[in-house]
């Protein structure tokens, strides 16, 4: 929560709390809530929708307000940043590169910032998204010369749209049902992706591979998975940023990772907070400690959000 002049605003709260304002930065599970009835919602009108599909109604949105700014902060579809006069900048969760039909987040200088901070550690460094794609569809190439079927893993929401666009030139595709859904609400708000066959949970319909789908991220424990795996023979590529650690892939396992991130990595997050050129900044969700330590180095008054505070005057 966040003060300014005689106003407050409710910034991603994890629950329905009494403000003027709440802002709703994106439509992933740990960003939206059903609002307080009496608050203000600024949220993107492609957030609002999302979240229908999974289950939240915002009520009435607003995509401004008096002295407020929503700018895109490249992270999912709608996802919005948030600038509160020349006072505050507030990220949400933020991309630092283009991918595929998304860019990068915009920013404003402010004199206070509240950044997330998901890869706030100096071992995060993606690699450029041209480079993952021309290894993937190698990899891809190789199993198919094999008969195998390939199975690309990421987020539901975000990450399975960026990977249907990438991808979309083999055939025959096939997208999980989950997917699919999230898909047709990327096309109602003008995205356009390819159309692929849905395949619902219990894998009805699916052929003996060769095939690519797009699938939400699931562990080799999944039951889904274990069927993909011993009755289709399928390989399994996971997309995520937590790939920049070598054991991910075994961790999950995946047969194959790929670092591809919708946050920023840790120099887009550097990057990030020079442009806005803060007097202070606090960070947020993830590398708190160690993003806020890097970057009292660099001459910032940086500090760490712990997760029990309500305010930030509270610090």
């Amino acid at each position: 929560m966040v003060e300014y002049g005689a106003l407050t605003f409710a910034l991603d709260p994890k629950g329905p709390v009494k403000a003027d304002y709440t802002f709703i930065s994106h439509a992933h599970m740990d960003h939206v809530q059903n609002p307080d009835p009496k608050t203000r919602v600024l949220a993107s009108k492609e957030t609002k929708m999302l979240a229908e599909v999974r289950g939240f109604d915002l009520g009435k949105t607003f995509e401004s307000a008096e002295g407020v700014k929503l700018l895109d902060s490249g992270h999912i579809l709608g996802a919005r940043a948030i600038c509160i006069g020349d006072e505050l900048f507030y990220t949400g969760d933020a991309a630092g590169r283009d991918r595929a039909f998304m860019g990068k987040c915009r920013t404003k200088k402010a004199r206070v910032l509240i950044t997330e901070s998901t890869f706030g550690k100096s071992n995060y460094l993606f690699p450029p998204i041209e480079q993952v794609a021309k290894q993937v569809n190698s990899t891809i190439g190789a199993l198919y010369d094999k008969g195998k079927p390939v199975v690309l893993m990421g987020y539901a929401l975000g990450k399975s749209q960026i990977i249907s666009h990438l991808f979309s030139s083999w055939s025959p595709l096939f997208f999980h049902e989950q997917v699919a859904r999230i898909n047709d609400v990327y096309a109602e708000c003008g995205i356009s992706l390819k159309k692929g066959k849905q395949v619902p949970a219990d894998l009805e319909g699916l052929p003996q591979g060769p095939w690519v789908m797009v699938a939400p991220m699931m562990s080799s424990r999944n039951k889904v998975a274990q069927r993909l795996k011993k009755e289709y023979g399928a390989a399994f590529i996971a997309f995520s940023g937590w790939a920049a650690d070598p054991g991910y892939s075994y961790s999950l396992g995946a047969d194959y990772a790929f670092a591809v991130s919708d946050h920023c990595d840790y120099k887009e997050l550097m990057s990030l907070v020079h442009d806005v050129s803060p007097e202070v900044v606090y960070t947020t969700h993830g590398f708190t400690q160690e993003f806020a330590s890097d970057l009292r180095k660099q001459g910032f008054d940086a500090k760490p959000l712990a997760g029990y505070q309500t305010f930030i005057s509270e610090y």
